[in-house]
């Protein structure tokens, strides 16, 4: 078959990482396929992706809502669809996910599939969340199978309304994740952390999240004083990069925490920097299921995590990690100050990690439901 997927913005993200993945599992199945991303992308990881496969940029596709450049996207989509004569068109991120079934559409493309990573209409204004449902109820109408993330973001979406349900599937993140068991902490980890030649590391926490505003760092940050004020010693790690980083550090130095919370950039050894930590965080206010909690369980982490739909797949509320509110990010940092302060507790959560089935998010997993959404989709569409 002639696969196309389509994405908003090829960056070093979660849902990004999964298409990758799909498509190498699909090239190698003998497809045709064809990525095609929009303005917004990372030279290194379209590399990658030109390496597996087919890529195509459409300079109109933006993540902002320009209606004359989503006008042209749409055009320009659907003529692409023509010219590969799709298949399947499998659309990923939520603009990309509204433009590109309305181009596959168009295109009179035969089978259309929307993966839903994130939750766009979760913690968002009223306004939004109208526009959002508005958008994705429309849609539903001629997208022939949704791929979720988790059971709970395919519930909160059955739930709205959008698409019958058993046009909804599931196919956890596929991922390698026995390299996040027991990993070695990375060899400058002392520079990372801002520790002495001859001493301890201090007690810390790590987040690994691109730095974007939904991830909620600037939030974070400025509730760190308060929350660490009883902490003596304690470091905060980040790692990645993104739009909010430099604000992020600006922060930082105007708060005088540049010795306690330190910033590793982007990295390729994600697993070392997990090594370092004694306590996780993710304070995301929109997700669909973070790849980067089942990595942290992995590695037999406790975490503090903001309440989404989707998390109850991974952590459970002191089982395995701390669940705060979802529009409380003080209490997250509290929460962390708490756990860096009570080496009983972390040990006590670090155990409850054992619960979680890792191996339940690999690649051919992952792929095997992926390819029966397909097979079904195409076989009730035969039938009908």
């Amino acid at each position: 078959m002639v696969i196309v997927h389509i994405l908003t913005r090829l960056l070093r993200a979660g849902s990004e990482e999964n298409t990758l993945v799909t498509c190498r599992s699909q090239v190698a199945a003998g497809h045709r396929v064809i990525i095609i991303h929009g303005r917004s992308f990372d030279p290194e990881v379209r590399r990658k992706a030109e390496e597996i496969t087919e890529v195509v940029t459409i300079g109109s596709l933006v993540h902002s809502v320009l209606p004359h450049r989503d006008l042209h996207a749409v055009i320009a989509l659907a003529l692409c669809l023509r010219k590969y004569k799709a298949d399947i068109v499998h659309t990923h991120q939520s603009k990309a996910g509204v433009l590109g079934r309305l181009a596959a559409r168009l295109a009179r493309v035969p089978t259309i599939v929307h993966g839903v990573h994130i939750l766009p209409f979760v913690n968002v204004g009223r306004v939004q969340e109208a526009i959002y449902l508005g958008a994705e109820r429309y849609c539903a109408r001629f997208t022939d199978a949704f791929i979720s993330v988790s059971h709970s973001v395919k519930g909160a979406c059955v739930e709205r309304g959008i698409g019958a349900p058993e046009k909804h599937f599931v196919a956890f993140s596929g991922m390698d994740v026995t390299k996040f068991r027991s990993p070695a902490p990375p060899p400058d980890w002392r520079k990372l952390l801002n520790v002495t030649r001859g001493a301890e590391r201090p007690p810390t926490a790590v987040m690994l999240a691109a730095f974007e505003p939904r991830k909620r760092h600037l939030e974070l940050i400025e509730a760190l004083p308060k929350a660490f004020a009883g902490v003596p010693d304690w470091r905060l790690l980040f790692a990645g990069e993104g739009e909010t980083e430099t604000e992020a550090r600006s922060r930082v130095r105007s708060l005088g925490l540049e010795e306690r919370v330190r910033f590793a950039g982007y990295r390729r050894d994600p697993e070392a920097i997990i090594a370092l930590a004694d306590v996780c965080l993710l304070t995301s206010e929109r997700e669909g299921l973070p790849r980067v909690l089942v990595q942290y369980m992995a590695a037999g982490k406790p975490c503090v995590v903001s309440e989404l739909p989707g998390l109850e797949d991974v952590v459970q509320n002191g089982v395995n990690a701390i669940v705060t509110p979802a529009a409380n990010v003080e209490a997250a940092a509290i929460s962390a100050a708490r756990l860096l302060a009570d080496p009983s507790e972390r040990s006590r959560l670090a155990a409850g990690t054992d619960e979680v089935d890792v191996e339940a998010w690999s690649p051919e997993g992952m792929m095997a439901a992926i390819d029966k959404a397909y097979m079904t989709t195409i076989a009730s569409r035969v039938t009908h």
